[in-house]
């Protein structure tokens, strides 16, 4: 699947990436489905340092080239550096920062982290144990610590609601098993990893036309019955983790069916609806852009599977959705999130916004597509109309900065490098 085309638009991101960082990390304002955090655009320690730091270590893996390996450790180091004493990580709530805590964040910064200390021992690089431990500090002192349920043997994303989030716990059990490929000790995957997979297990949907789907969430045994496809996809690297490790088909069988699930509701266009129903209600929008990263690398670790569903028309829905900046947007059809119309001509300022913590899901599976080939950094300006509560604005994006204009009067400006944006009153926007 290597060609130019991709070569260029990593180089692009990577360019982008650099963009985005400040004195102690990549920041940049965040655009979610269920908030958005526009003001906070200083540094998150989310998951956004997942598919930074292991696309770093893709590329340095498939070019040897050691200014990859550099940049990841970079990342790294920001982690570190943020670390918290109870072994949370400072600013990890993405759309709600700046908060520590985060859910599947500090995970996923976790398995981040081990993999980069695995890199770093193969080369014998003493360095590794600092990144090794401040992983398992995480695991041990903030989930084991605060979110374990020693009785229901899974880890609540909150435990005074008993709220569970299959999801959150693959990327979480994902890191229980690296941590024990790290250590060489049992202990991580069989007290707390495949615990946690079992759990998830019990949240698919078996038979049927939903089969394979995965409740988003459960509130003291009670299901959502919302399956989200692009949260479905989050499961599939921690079940297939589960299947390396404990050689139990039942988290491949699971892994499939969830990915046969997920690619049942793809549209002719490669992209995905954002919620489907328990009752058959669909909503398509916002529908992600650079968050389909995740979705063609869970097609890609199942190829080997027997998953032989074509990427091209997915992998065509992301490489459009790469601004001129070099960052990738984040979804299309935020003004039709309540009416569920077909979007207008113009897109909506969040679906414009590139994100650290979407495009970093780009960057890792693209990462992982390409051989030594160097492609250009060449960045552009991102200038486009768009559309923010009702009203038309014109958007720009360069080097600099991030704006909503309406003429000279900026609405909406973040200056990158800077913790906190700025923001017109409110009834300055429709003036």
């Amino acid at each position: 699947m290597d060609s130019p085309e991709i070569a260029g638009a990593i180089a692009r991101c990577d360019a982008w990436l650099d963009t985005m960082r400040g004195p102690q990390g990549y920041g940049g304002p965040v655009a979610h489905w269920w908030k958005s955090c526009l003001l906070y655009a200083g540094v998150g320690l989310d998951w956004r340092y997942e598919g930074i730091i292991l696309g770093y270590l893709k590329l340095h893996a498939r070019t040897g080239d050691g200014r990859w390996l550099a940049k990841a450790r970079r990342a790294g180091d920001d982690l570190l550096n943020g670390q918290l004493p109870n072994g949370s990580y400072r600013n990890s709530c993405f759309e709600l920062n700046p908060y520590p805590g985060g859910t599947p964040h500090e995970a996923a910064c976790d398995l981040a982290l081990l993999e980069l200390a695995r890199v770093l021992r193969q080369r014998g690089d003493a360095g590794w144990e600092g990144y090794g431990g401040a992983a398992e500090h995480n695991l041990r002192g903030y989930y084991l610590g605060r979110l374990w349920d020693r009785e229901a043997q899974r880890f609540w994303d909150d435990p005074e609601l008993r709220s569970f989030v299959p999801n959150k716990a693959a990327t979480l059990a994902e890191a229980w098993l690296k941590l024990a490929e790290l250590t060489g000790h049992d202990e991580p995957a069989v007290a707390y990893g495949l615990p946690a997979l079992r759990a998830i297990l019990d949240y698919q949907v078996r038979g049927g036309r939903l089969d394979g789907a995965i409740d988003q969430s459960g509130r003291r045994e009670k299901r959502a019955g919302r399956y989200f496809p692009y949260y479905v996809t989050r499961c599939v690297a921690g079940l297939l983790a589960g299947h390396d490790w404990a050689r139990d088909d039942r988290y491949l069988d699971a892994a499939l069916r969830a990915m046969g699930f997920v690619l049942r509701t793809r549209y002719d266009d490669g992209s995905f609806p954002q919620v489907v129903y328990a009752g058959g209600h669909v909503n398509r929008y916002p529908q992600w852009v650079a968050g389909v990263g995740d979705i063609l690398r869970a097609m890609e670790v199942l190829r080997p599977f027997g998953v032989a569903a074509d990427p091209q028309p997915t992998l065509d829905w992301l490489l459009r959705g790469q601004g001129p900046a070099g960052g990738f947007r984040t979804a299309r059809g935020f003004a039709s999130q309540v009416s569920q119309r077909e979007p207008g001509p113009l897109p909506e300022f969040r679906d414009l916004l590139a994100v650290a913590g979407w495009t970093d899901k780009a960057f890792r599976y693209l990462a992982g597509t390409v051989d030594d080939r160097a492609g250009s950094k060449e960045q552009g300006v991102h200038e486009e109309d768009c559309v923010f509560r009702g009203k038309r604005y014109g958007y720009r994006e360069d080097r600099d900065v991030v704006q909503v204009h309406l003429g000279r009067q900026a609405r909406y400006r973040w200056r990158k490098g800077e913790a906190w944006a700025e923001m017109a009153a409110p009834e300055s926007w429709g003036t």
